[in-house]
């Protein structure tokens, strides 16, 4: 998810103020693309040699620090294209995945394609790797007794319980998230480039590739923190929009205060959504569509669930001492309970993930804990994992996040009131917010970071909001609260599950897009889209394709999927 910032003719930071338009023309030239020979990780690859398209690549040198060009450093964005196929040609379209951590590169190279065919095909498609992150610059935090990456999140109790943060936090939690800001700070290099890895930077270095491809205005696609980052650019220079969409959105005043309270009010929704697709399509498909009877409802399954959860909390299950987990914990008094609560969150992002998270609720509902231990071993080595080590994105996240979020504290009790606000939020906030919680203990001091405006920010053309309304991590209430933030901007919400729209595909949200791109329709107020199929549709269809393209055994296609060692947002 990307950030936003500042509108009016001034930029305020911390320390001085910029001109909107602020920046040099000398990055107004021509970029020189040539036919990409970067090395893409083997997904992404198979994906590039898959829809065959030629993608080119350039890069374009911009200031390392904009509050002090004088210095005369410049650090080299990696940029990646995806050429129009229609006249008349209607300009470029930046883009964002996500994150932050997210590499634009790599999405563009595999997604590229059906991204501008989904818009009509009238547009050059063009991501970026933003500061921090892949191949510019990237953000790493390296322990010397760390073997592999891993996340986790927080929860509260509505039906699903949840752990008592605060203790979670006082306990562990506080000690942990400090040892990991010590260990970002003291990771060879990052000194020279944390300072500069912050939102408001990215929507100025977004200004120079506008300028650099010779075009007025943006026109842009952010999903997830990618919203923060398209809502940072309109407040940041209002009068440089042409098209915005802003997919699965993230509230940033929320984002920027350091606080992440709105993110999981949804949570339990997806979820009970799940519950419903399984049942509607039945053991077959499904086979704990009736686990609780032959007449099961969702009902049934997500009160069963919960009492698994509730079994957990007040016995809990310890994981072996020399688990490695996610890099804010450190190892040891790990419980099932908290990588449980993670993992569902983390799959119930996308239809796609139905299968994994079939697997996670089968031995939920089952108290299968030791089975779980098992599956959560690693089988892998950290060099396995990170195939490409440039692209840390966990790592990237909290380099980018933690800058730009103001939050600080000195101890567990300034963060009380904090914790229980995001303890109330949403019965998942356990499985999020613990990762969020090392922010008040971070030790770089960014360059620049937005401090508004946050509401009432009129840019030359409106926004385009698009959510999903059973999103796990952007609530579509949130949504709704941004787009009340910029007068004239409108919201689409698509009956869909997941997070990002194109997770579960609509016909019908495509069209409002390409419209609002091609010729600047805004759709009417109150316009929802129906999905093309169904959540389970779109499952059958990635395993059919999954199964033409591997015979892997279950047993490791379960152990990968749960040592994957992502951050949930992107």
């Amino acid at each position: 998810m990307l950030q936003a910032i500042i509108a009016f003719s001034l930029f305020l930071s911390t320390s001085k103020a910029y001109p909107a338009e602020g920046r040099l023309k000398s990055n107004a030239t021509a970029l020189e693309w040539a036919p990409c020979d970067l090395e893409f990780p083997s997904e992404v690859q198979q994906e590039v040699v898959a829809h065959g398209e030629s993608i080119f690549c350039a890069t374009l040198p911009v200031p390392l620090d904009y509050t002090d060009r004088e210095i005369g450093q410049n650090l080299s964005l990696q940029l990646i294209k995806i050429k129009a196929t229609k006249e008349p040609f209607k300009g470029s379209v930046l883009t964002n995945p996500g994150g932050p951590g997210g590499s634009g590169v790599d999405w563009i190279a595999s997604d590229g394609p059906s991204i501008r065919d989904d818009m009509g095909g009238y547009h050059d498609v063009i991501g970026f790797d933003p500061r921090g992150t892949g191949r510019t610059t990237p953000f790493n935090c390296v322990s010397s007794n760390r073997t592999s990456l891993n996340n986790k999140r927080a929860e509260y109790n509505f039906t699903i319980p949840q752990n008592d943060l605060y203790s979670v936090l006082e306990a562990k939690a506080w000690h942990d998230g400090g040892k990991f800001a010590e260990i970002c700070a003291d990771t060879p290099g990052n000194v020279d480039i944390g300072p500069y890895i912050n939102t408001p930077f990215v929507a100025r270095d977004m200004l120079e590739i506008i300028d650099a491809l010779g075009e007025e205005q943006l026109q842009y696609r952010g999903i997830s923190y990618g919203t923060v980052l398209g809502q940072t650019f309109a407040g940041m220079f209002p009068d440089r929009v042409k098209r915005i969409v802003l997919d699965s959105t993230l509230r940033f005043d929320d984002y920027y205060a350091g606080h992440w309270i709105t993110v999981t009010r949804d949570t339990e929704r997806a979820l009970v959504n799940f519950f419903t697709e399984c049942v509607n399509v039945g053991p077959g498909l499904c086979p704990i569509a009736n686990f609780t009877g032959p007449n099961a409802t969702p009902e049934d399954l997500h009160k069963e669930y919960a009492r698994a959860f509730q079994e957990l909390l007040d016995d809990p299950v310890v994981m072996p001492d020399n688990y490695q987990p996610s890099p804010w914990w450190q190892p040891g008094g790990i419980t099932v309970f908290q990588l449980l609560k993670y993992s569902t969150l983390a799959l119930v992002y996308r239809p796609s993930q139905f299968g994994e998270l079939y697997i996670i609720v089968d031995i939920v509902l089952r108290r299968a804990w030791d089975e779980w231990i098992t599956l959560s071993t690693p089988l892998v080595t950290n060099s396995t994992i990170l195939e490409v080590p440039w692209n840390l994105g966990v790592n990237a996240f909290h380099g980018i996040t933690f800058g730009d979020g103001s939050f600080q504290a000195d101890n567990p009790e300034d963060m009380y009131s904090l914790v229980l606000a995001q303890a109330s939020a949403g019965t998942f906030s356990d499985g999020f917010a613990p990762q969020i919680w090392p922010c008040a203990q971070w030790k770089f001091d960014v360059k620049e970071r937005y401090t508004g405006p946050f509401t009432a920010i009129n840019t030359s053309y409106p926004i385009l909001f698009v959510n999903g309304n059973h999103d796990p991590i952007t609530p579509l209430s949130a949504a709704y609260e941004a787009s009340a933030n910029f007068p004239g901007s409108r919201l689409v919400v698509q009956n869909g599950h997941g997070h990002g729209i194109r997770n579960h595909p609509s016909s019908c949200t495509n069209q409002v897009i390409a419209d609002y791109f091609n010729d600047g329709t805004l759709p009417a107020v109150g316009t929802v889209c129906q999905t093309d199929k169904t959540a389970y549709g779109v499952f059958e269809d990635w395993v059919a394709l999954v199964l033409g393209n591997s015979t892997a055994n279950s047993t490791v296609a379960k152990r990968s999927f749960i040592n994957g060692r992502k951050p949930l947002l992107a």
